[in-house]
């Protein structure tokens, strides 16, 4: 007589499991952590230009009152700015940065300066965070818009800028527009 084979069941993980499944949740666990990396940069990037965008009084009222743009950071007392998160400061510049034939009476650039060190050291080197250029329209408005840096070397990119300062959706950086009422 032949004996009955009795059919053992899997106790465990085979070998394969053993490494498969890990490295599924490490790579959920990356693209997590990555998201919420993102997110950080793109905050701290949004409070920064919040802190810019309250400039804009500052340069209306001045034009308002001499009927051009200032010339220099010391016509505005730009120095007054206090610093928050990684906004250091702003630079302010007459006509608009990387443009040398702007009008610098009816155009003017300010721009972030940054300290993006806390992110890690892929960031160490950034400088610039966006731009924010002021142009003054027929009707003597002041339009202004709000895009990434594409001039200076050690430039945020676009990708980490709020949606009011990535420009165009063609690839132009034309941004959107703040109007002060």
């Amino acid at each position: 007589m032949t004996k009955p084979q009795i059919k053992r069941g899997q106790n465990g993980f085979t070998t394969a499991e053993m490494v498969v499944y890990p490295m599924i949740v490490i790579t959920l666990l990356g693209v997590a952590f990555g998201f919420y990396h993102n997110s950080k940069i793109e905050d701290a990037v949004a409070a920064a230009v919040d802190l810019g965008l309250e400039q804009q009084a500052v340069i209306e009222g001045y034009y308002d009152l001499y009927g051009e743009m200032p010339q220099s950071q010391a016509d505005i007392n730009l120095t007054s700015v206090i610093p928050q998160g990684i906004l250091i400061g702003m630079d302010y510049r007459a006509g608009e940065l990387g443009v040398p034939a702007s009008d610098k009476y009816r155009i003017s650039t300010l721009r972030a300066l940054v300290d993006m060190k806390e992110f890690g050291t892929r960031f160490e080197d950034i400088e610039s965070g966006y731009l924010l250029i002021a142009r003054v329209q027929e009707d003597d408005t002041i339009e202004w818009d709000c895009i990434a840096d594409l001039v200076s070397v050690d430039a945020l990119g676009k990708r980490y800028l709020p949606e009011t300062c990535k420009g165009g959706e063609d690839g132009e950086d034309a941004g959107e527009d703040f109007e002060e009422e």
